[in-house]
């Protein structure tokens, strides 16, 4: 069953909201007016209201050795035990960062992944994590980082410097990157950047998004270059192969190609993954599955409410659940410009689970656009909704209906009254309906959030809390 979902798959809306984010902590700046709307582009949807006004306060107080600085999105599996990664100072007053995967348990046992620490397949130790960990039902952690240490000498394969003449070689310098997985028999090099992409003359230039299920499959978005290109992959019993990539005829009655942009979910257990691609000037949702790629849909093909077609989905990962389940935003072409939440089932139509114009609960709100969706196997929905401009929340959709889990504005758990809720990121949600999310308070303080089975909220760790050890 699938666990856990992540966006972006890209890191696009984690890296929107925390691009004005330190380090150890978010920004204090003021939030800039925006233009008035006008119809939404493919590439960057426009806001549909001006943003209001609000002013941030900055927590001045310099970290400590051994506390927290910033975080980023958790993730939780089925077992209730939840991954993050930490960012931290190395010595009091310092500017330097350390950084590390933490695994809280649900009897509360901390598990720490630290730099240093050394693959059982490769001798050089790691030195620096890179993008959002993955983690599943096995307590596997999914991750890239860069390795190296004194005698560390980076990968240099050779190519030829005139492809007429394959006897002059030159060397092409790579960094030194690896893609990882962590289990119970320690911790394993999958990829390192500059080998061979399979059934290609290529060579691996970058990993992004990796996950890998409890079956042992990873799958990961993998950048390669000479010939250069982007594609999905997978791992099995140590063998990567591709499953789509940028060229790649699309086919499914669609004319053109693949492009090199690919914004997936995480795999599950049936060997699936949820993905948005391009096609040309088009983008569209499609899931692979052992038999085959789906398509979901598609730019300018119709949408589930009256006399509307798709027109775009915004760059936004879909979720995917451990039924083959795929929840995605959108926007359509009627009169109402509307954005909303779609959900696929693995078999019959897409269905509309929330639109934009839809109240929320009793209040005079009404949501705007959805953001981030995830989706458990019982069909609960966790997403980012905004409503009344640009507020915004985070809800999950059950089967008694929507409600809020957090609001802009709203008290942290065991926070004082200046504490606010101010942001959100990507949440995860497991199979028991637990929800974990990185949350940014409006005095620029962060944390991780936790809301159990029973619907409490709580505040799992923040910045300046003392590390566990």
């Amino acid at each position: 069953m699938q666990k856990i979902q992540r966006v972006a798959l890209s890191f696009l809306g984690f890296a929107l909201l925390c691009a004005s984010m330190s380090l150890f902590g978010a920004s204090a700046q003021k939030p800039a007016q925006q233009k008035p709307a006008k119809p939404a582009g493919e590439d960057e949807p426009v806001a549909v209201s001006e943003r209001p006004k609000a002013e941030v306060k900055m927590e001045n107080r310099p970290l400590a050795q051994g506390e927290f600085g910033n975080f980023r999105y958790p993730m939780i599996n089925n077992k209730g035990a939840i991954s993050f990664q930490a960012l931290f100072p190395l010595s009091t007053g310092s500017n330097g960062a350390g950084q590390a995967i933490f695994i809280r348990n649900p009897d509360g046992a901390w598990q720490i992944l630290r730099e240093g620490a050394k693959a059982v397949n490769f001798p050089e130790p790691i030195i620096a994590l890179g993008g959002v960990p993955s983690f599943n039902d096995n307590g596997d952690v999914t991750f890239v980082a860069e390795f190296g240490g004194d005698a560390a000498k980076p990968p240099t394969p050779a190519r030829p410097v005139d492809p007429n003449d394959p006897t002059v070689q030159e060397v092409m310098p790579l960094l030194n990157r690896s893609l990882y997985v962590k289990t119970s028999a320690g911790i394993k090099s999958l990829a390192r950047l500059g080998d061979e992409v399979p059934n290609m003359p290529s060579r691996f230039t970058g990993f992004s998004n990796p996950t890998t299920n409890s079956l042992g499959v990873t799958a990961f978005i993998g950048t390669y270059g000479d010939p250069d290109g982007r594609g999905l992959f997978l791992i099995e019993n140590g063998k990567p192969r591709i499953v789509v990539r940028s060229g790649q005829r699309v086919g499914l009655g669609i004319e053109g190609s693949y492009s090199e942009h690919y914004y997936p979910s995480q795999i599950n257990d049936r060997n699936e993954i949820a993905f948005l691609g391009r096609v040309g000037d088009k983008s569209g949702i499609f899931v692979s599955r052992p038999k085959g790629v789906e398509l979901l849909a598609l730019t300018g093909s119709p949408a589930p409410l009256p006399n509307t077609n798709f027109i775009g989905f915004g760059n936004r990962a879909p979720g995917l659940n451990g039924k083959g389940e795929v929840v995605f935003a959108a926007f359509t072409d009627n009169a109402e410009a509307q954005r909303a939440l779609f959900l696929k089932g693995v078999e019959g139509p897409v269905k509309v689970v929330a639109k934009s114009g839809d109240r929320i609960g009793d209040t005079n709100y009404a949501f705007s656009d959805f953001l981030s969706p995830a989706i458990n196997a019982r069909g609960d929905i966790a997403f980012v909704g905004l409503y009344g401009g640009r507020n915004r929340g985070l809800f999950i959709k059950t089967a008694k209906g929507i409600e809020p889990i957090a609001l802009l504005e709203q008290q942290i758990p065991g926070g004082s009254k200046e504490e606010l809720f101010n942001n959100f990121t990507q949440p995860s949600i497991n199979d028991r309906g637990e929800v974990v999310f990185y949350a940014q308070m409006k005095n620029g303080d962060v944390g991780i959030f936790h809301r159990d089975e029973k619907g409490i909220l709580r505040t799992l760790v923040r910045r300046g809390e003392k590390m566990p050890k």
